[in-house]
């Protein structure tokens, strides 16, 4: 169905997807990309460092990164872990009551749908749905899974828990539409360059491979799809949130022949247009 997608809405050459991602860990758990974690690895001790490392986008980085974005005014989609709702609530509202989506990122980084059996993945889907949903009076729409690893059920639980998309997958530069039992689930295709994945070479890399990247779609036969993907407790700390600033100015600059929208409305625009070409 990826060939029935022939453009975006207007004359828009390339959609912007500006990814959020405000994670935690379970207790017990930490990222083992984390500073002091990958450096030098203390097996038998509670990292209580690259804990509070990661803790750091839901105390600070996320507010920075609300401020650029209220600044540029920008959508954007947040994909949250449900765990930050219970434990930072504050953050949640403050990106819902900005007008940005909310997507649901497993309840944590650990809590990974790869690794569970059908009724444990239906049971977090519907515990991260239910988190949300109540804090604040909206039900997620789309869902991003740790490390982008769904199961086989993934698609088919998500369609059957109501949802819309899932950016689990990466197998081509445009969305998909994937049918289930429950009715379609669009597929968008997750990002090739993040600020974790890229940590190791800096800011300035981050900066020109998006740069460059943007360049190049705006310049090629559409459609095209720029996602740009930060990540609260990396991309909110000071420097690479500058840089991050930096893209979305040329993003903005690209005037109207980018299209700069949330993941919903993608996933809204691609079903639409595959409703009246392949009568879905």
């Amino acid at each position: 169905m990826t060939a029935a997608l022939t453009g975006w809405p207007g004359t828009r050459k390339v959609a912007v997807l500006i990814t959020v991602a405000v994670e935690l860990w379970s207790p017990g758990h930490w990222p083992h990309y984390a500073p002091m974690a990958s450096a030098w690895p203390l097996p038998s001790a509670h990292d209580t460092h690259s804990v509070s490392w990661a803790e750091y986008g839901a105390t600070t980085g996320v507010w920075r990164l609300l401020d650029i974005l209220r600044a540029r005014r920008l959508p954007a989609t947040f994909g949250i872990s449900g765990l930050v709702a219970d434990r930072f609530p504050d953050a949640v509202l403050a990106v819902h009551e900005a007008g940005h989506e909310i997507a649901a990122h497993s309840y944590a980084q650990d809590v990974i749908p790869g690794l569970l059996d059908p009724e444990a993945e239906r049971d977090n889907i519907r515990r991260c749905t239910e988190t949300f949903a109540e804090l604040t009076g909206v039900r997620p729409a789309g869902w991003m899974s740790p490390r982008a690893t769904g199961s086989a059920s993934t698609p088919a639980l998500l369609a059957e828990a109501g949802y819309t998309w899932t950016r689990d997958d990466n197998d081509r530069d445009l969305p998909r539409v994937i049918p289930t039992r429950s009715g379609p689930l669009v597929s968008i295709m997750h990002s090739d360059f993040s600020d974790v994945r890229g940590a190791a070479a800096g800011p300035r890399a981050y900066r020109d491979i998006h740069l460059d990247l943007l360049e190049h779609l705006l310049g090629a036969p559409g459609p095209g799809m720029f996602t740009i993907t930060v990540h609260a407790h990396v991309g909110g700390r000071p420097y690479l949130a500058s840089v991050f600033d930096e893209i979305l100015g040329r993003v903005e600059r690209a005037g109207e022949d980018v299209w700069t929208a949330t993941h919903h409305q993608v996933a809204e625009h691609v079903l639409r247009h595959a409703t009246e070409i392949e009568g879905i």
